[in-house]
């Protein structure tokens, strides 16, 4: 498994005894809030924490990062298998999801370049690259 990519949204997870990715991306996002009827991002990130079944469920399948697209079936069947994961999962999921989904929303923010003045100066002095806008 390739390392997670927080810059891209993504995260480590592990559920169980399996070790996976997710990456929040609106795409993933308005899948997931189709599957669980869902209105809002506050809805979805609180049923996510909350490890409530049905949305983590969904989640695994609208979020996850596969390496190859033809195991992506068997690798979440695997994951949601009621012998590999339980309630013991939720700190894991709970950390993977808020590392994901801060992210997914630094990397938005960091492409708008929404930095304060404040900000830019601190990362000039810093010696920080300078992000594209």
């Amino acid at each position: 498994m390739e390392t997670a990519n927080p810059i891209r949204g993504e995260a480590s997870v592990k559920i169980g005894a399996i070790d996976f990715r997710i990456a929040v991306t609106f795409s993933g996002l308005a899948r997931l809030s189709q599957a669980l009827g869902a209105k809002t991002i506050d809805e979805i990130y609180a049923r996510l924490l909350g490890f409530e079944p049905k949305a983590v469920a969904c989640a695994v399948r609208c979020l996850i990062v596969v390496d190859d697209a033809d195991q992506l079936d068997a690798l979440v069947a695997k994951i949601l298998d009621d012998s590999n994961i339980s309630i013991a999962d939720q700190a894991s999921w709970r950390d993977a999801v808020e590392v994901a989904l801060a992210g997914h929303i630094e990397a938005g923010r960091i492409r708008r370049d929404e930095r304060t003045a404040n900000d830019i100066a601190s990362d000039a002095v810093l010696g920080k690259p300078v992000s594209p806008s």
